[in-house]
């Protein structure tokens, strides 16, 4: 019955009373105004205080940005995926972000006889992975600021859990626009992760490698980023944004140099 209240208001000219949605309905008053306070309290559905008639409320374009970030990298990141994947021999993932953190969408595990891989679904620790920081290195300082308030979990000897550190780190990431996380949660396992973006400029998420620490250093070779990078520009350009362009630019600068 939801859906059903949910549709009769989308797509209504105005809003609704309680006896009109239940006409429309044919459902018995008292049902349909349980439906409809319980969805208030939600922030679904909106309650005119004049009038006491409904309309849908403002939750719903939250709801609807966040389905339609997570489906424009979903439906796009299977070939950059599996290309990552076969260019670097480590699972690749692709994240959105939502939150203050990073959240995995999908994957493409590694070939390899032993596979390190994440489960989409996954909802990553901001301050310790590199997914998480970059979320916090391009979204609104309120996350960084919320994090870095916050107890920070230690893992181990490698995760930074400081204020300082994690500020230091995500101004790092901003400038360089990739992160590393080696064996911050499980020694061991590292991860590389570099944005996505769309339009101008709008984080839309994360694309990298998770893997063996022996393969994925704390200092990465830089060979190693740029395959990650070079994946995430692709992404960011079908998404409509060039901001890899100035990154690409200076390491082309940078070799005619040497």
């Amino acid at each position: 019955m939801v859906f059903q209240l949910l549709d009769k208001l989308m797509f209504a000219r105005g809003p609704i009373g309680i006896t009109e949605m239940a006409e429309l309905l044919n459902e018995p008053k008292p049902r349909v105004y349980r439906h409809l306070a319980s969805l208030r309290q939600l922030g679904i559905v909106e309650q005119d205080s004049q009038t006491e008639k409904y309309r849908l409320g403002a939750r719903l374009v939250v709801y609807g940005q966040a389905a339609s970030e997570q489906f424009d990298l979903r439906a796009i990141a299977d070939p950059y995926l599996t290309r990552l994947r076969d260019a670097t021999g480590e699972s690749a993932m692709v994240s959105i972000a939502t939150n203050g953190t990073a959240l995995v969408i999908a994957t493409a595990d590694s070939l390899n006889n032993v596979c390190i891989s994440v489960k989409p679904g996954n909802r990553v620790h901001a301050h310790c992975t590199a997914q998480g920081r970059i979320v916090l290195a391009f979204t609104e300082e309120s996350a960084l600021n919320q994090v870095a308030a916050s107890e920070m979990r230690k893992f181990n000897a490698s995760t930074i859990c400081t204020s300082t550190n994690l500020r230091q780190r995500v101004a790092l990431v901003k400038e360089r626009m990739w992160d590393v996380a080696e064996g911050e949660i499980t020694p061991g396992i590292s991860a590389i992760a570099a944005p996505v973006f769309r339009n101008e400029n709008t984080l839309a998420g994360t694309i990298g490698i998770v893997g063996a620490s022996v393969n994925i250093p704390a200092d990465p070779p830089i060979a190693l980023v740029r395959e990650v990078q070079k994946i995430a520009a692709e992404m960011s350009e079908r998404l409509n944004n060039h901001s890899y362009s100035a990154v690409f630019s200076k390491t082309r600068e940078g070799r005619r140099r040497s």
